[in-house]
């Protein structure tokens, strides 16, 4: 049964935080993050909506392996059967704002978010929790660059529709053969709990540097408007130019084979030399949100076995918490699938 991360004290990366090991990448938004332990054993839990999450009350689970007791420590006949103990979260990040699924590995793409738009925080356990609305997960704000943060965003557990009936194997395995019925509860009963957001309305403006390279001759007079450089990969008009000491983000307005043209005003009381560095950049109005590891998430989670509260921290016991899970967007920081998640 090794294979089934049954172990009580190997709840790690190393050890796939205890979640069967035999589901690793190949399809990330549903197995491994969609497989958790309950009172019936190792579950995974197929979403009949888009929503791959605790706010989604259409559903169906499969027993992988029937394992009763799997989510409570050292239970069972002279109390010989090692459960996972308390539940801890497994991985953290950004629902695709596309709603794709499933996601491949690499696969499926996303421009990120709209300003003023709601977006998820997904937080996953390695077990079935009870998540209270009103948990919250903070978001960090910085411009293009990551930097000149900004006031940070609060994302906060949604709870589904009051009237909504929730089922779950909660508790001992000993004490029922069929789920418990929870209607009106404030939250999620999940192990995959979702905390929504709010974009910000307005996006951050930096400069981002694309290419770094060297003046070359002739030397750039005063009130010259044409510079020669060694580099013009991705350079058009309208990308800004910045020459060490000389000139700081000034609009490029032409592009020539090995020069650019800058405007008149942008120039300056001294010359140019030859193998002075330069810098083309893009301006770029976006904000790029970032979840904050280090924080946790704050509120009301409890454990479903014991109904005790689980572990809240991302960097303690699961210092390697925070990973790639859906693949898509990971090349150019518009987070799908990842901790950072790019507003424009």
């Amino acid at each position: 049964m090794a294979l089934w991360g049954i172990s009580s004290t190997s709840e790690t990366a190393a050890n796939n935080y205890a979640i069967p090991k035999f589901q690793r990448d190949t399809d990330r938004n549903r197995s491994p993050w969609n497989t958790f332990a309950d009172a019936r054993g190792w579950i995974q839990r197929r979403y009949k909506t888009r929503e791959n999450s605790g706010i989604s009350t259409r559903y169906f689970d499969e027993v992988l392996v029937p394992i009763p007791d799997l989510n409570i420590t050292n239970v069972g006949v002279n109390s010989q059967s090692a459960g996972i103990g308390t539940a801890g979260p497994v991985a953290v990040f950004f629902e695709d704002p596309n709603l794709a699924s499933p996601i491949s590995v690499g696969g499926g793409a996303t421009t990120g978010i709209a300003t003023n738009t709601t977006g998820y925080v997904h937080v996953v356990f390695n077990e079935l929790v009870f998540a209270s609305a009103g948990a919250t997960v903070s978001i960090r704000a910085f411009d293009a660059n990551g930097a000149n943060e900004t006031t940070r965003i609060v994302a906060t557990a949604a709870s589904v529709n009051p009237a909504a009936t929730q089922y779950a194997w909660a508790g001992t395995a000993a004490t029922h053969g069929s789920p418990n019925v929870y209607t009106g509860y404030n939250g999620q009963i999940t192990n995959r709990v979702s905390f929504a957001f709010t974009s910000p309305s307005t996006v951050l403006t930096a400069n981002v540097n694309f290419l770094t390279g060297i003046t070359t001759g002739p030397t750039v007079a005063i009130g010259a408007t044409q510079i020669f450089v060694d580099s013009l990969a991705g350079v058009s008009a309208g990308s800004s130019l910045s020459v060490a000491g000389k000139l700081t983000n000034v609009a490029v307005t032409g592009v020539g084979d090995t020069f650019v043209y800058i405007g008149t005003g942008s120039t300056i009381g001294s010359t140019i030399l030859a193998g002075t560095a330069a810098t083309f950049s893009t301006r770029t109005n976006a904000t790029r949100l970032v979840i904050d590891a280090t924080r946790g998430f704050i509120g009301l989670i409890t454990d479903g076995s014991n109904g005790v509260g689980v572990i809240s921290s991302f960097t303690q016991q699961f210092g390697n918490i925070i990973r790639n899970v859906a693949g898509a967007g990971t090349t150019s920081g518009v987070g799908l699938g990842t901790t950072t998640l790019t507003v424009s």
